[in-house]
């Protein structure tokens, strides 16, 4: 089989091959200052970049191929990207906005840019932090013959949900809108995932300028009774919008890893400790769990760090005291850190509900 032979099946004759693409040209404005000195895809979760996560999720789909829209910071992403599409032996193609394009212009641009290829384009946002069977989805997306699935998931405390379902699992609202067959109908509430499988006929109509998928794409399909079709993954999901979820979500996954299939952390040490090198760290520190030390963090005696820590690039000094806090690229670091997400020498503090 040839590489770019995009007619071969992408899982035992189910069909061809998908496309991927990734959103990444947003401004992560939740996440500011940090977004200011780094793009939201390459905000380090659990010391690896998020867009990894997407990109790993899009080759268990058997993709080969993948878009990348860019706006904020553009060049900061194509150095981190390449690396990664190197080591999953996918290629990425880069679509530039001079102007955004929000999600209907940018999905409109990822498929321009990869040549309009006649398969599926199966979408995810640049911080994609979940577990999902890509390919499983994906089969099921191409068995429904629906031009556009969502994936979507049971409605969290803390989303804004708005995603409304039948009892037989059909989408039927959007929003504040509703498939003409919805009004004798029960619906229960789901969340969006960003999570979208869509077919060249549908992509070729979207145009190439500022919209938005749901808004001004899904909404008109579904108030004309067009299909669109619903695949639920109940499983782990989490939004990352600000730095109190971002720990939230940190916290979560380093007390129990098994939570997120793609935890990347090495073997623990005592209670929690994931240390990636025990060199660096003096054996006079105290140290509380669960925390995560990169390769590029050292910690010296009399330093206390932990509980629910991460950090990386950084010198921890004796007498430095950090708890509950997120902390990258920071360089030497003193005094007292509770409570703070910081990356680059741009520093935010949270509050937790606890």
């Amino acid at each position: 089989m040839s590489e770019h032979d995009s007619t071969t099946s992408a899982d035992e004759g189910q069909g061809p091959v998908p496309v991927g693409g990734v959103l990444c040209a947003g401004y992560g404005s939740r996440l500011a200052p940090l977004t200011d000195v780094l793009p939201k895809p390459l905000m380090p979760f659990l010391n690896t970049p998020m867009v990894a996560y997407a990109l790993n999720h899009l080759v268990g789909a058997g993709v080969e191929q993948v878009g990348i829209n860019l706006h904020h910071l553009p060049d900061a992403i194509p150095p981190v990207v390449d690396r990664l599409c190197g080591n999953f032996r996918i290629r990425p193609r880069y679509v530039r906005e001079w102007e955004i394009l929000g999600t209907a212009g940018g999905v409109r641009g990822i498929w321009q840019g990869l040549e309009e290829p006649e398969t599926t384009l199966i979408v995810l946002n640049g911080d994609s932090i979940m577990n999902i069977d890509l390919a499983a989805q994906l089969r099921a997306h191409r068995q429904s013959g629906a031009l556009a699935s969502m994936v979507v998931r049971p409605r969290a405390s803390d989303q804004p949900g708005r995603v409304w379902l039948n009892e037989a699992g059909e989408l039927r609202g959007l929003r504040d809108a509703r498939h003409p067959e919805a009004e004798h109908e029960s619906l229960s509430e789901f969340d969006f995932t960003g999570v979208h499988f869509l077919e060249p006929e549908l992509l070729r109509h979207i145009p190439l300028e500022e919209g938005c998928m749901v808004g001004d794409v899904y909404i008109p399909m579904l108030e004309r009774g067009e299909r669109i079709n619903a695949l639920i993954n109940d499983d782990f999901w989490a939004a990352l919008d600000n730095p109190r979820l971002f720990f939230e979500t940190t916290r979560r996954v380093l007390r129990e890893p098994g939570l997120f299939a793609q935890a990347p952390l090495p073997e623990a040490l005592g209670k929690s400790l994931y240390i990636y090198n025990q060199d660096t760290i003096d054996p006079k520190a105290q140290l509380a769990g669960p925390m995560l030390s990169g390769l590029h963090a050292s910690i010296a005696s009399g330093a206390r760090v932990g509980p629910e820590v991460v950090l990386d690039g950084v010198e921890v000094t004796g007498g430095t005291r950090i708890s509950q806090s997120i902390l990258y690229g920071m360089g030497r670091l003193e005094g007292e850190w509770e409570r703070v997400m910081a990356v680059a020498g741009k520093v935010v503090s949270f509050s937790l509900d606890d």
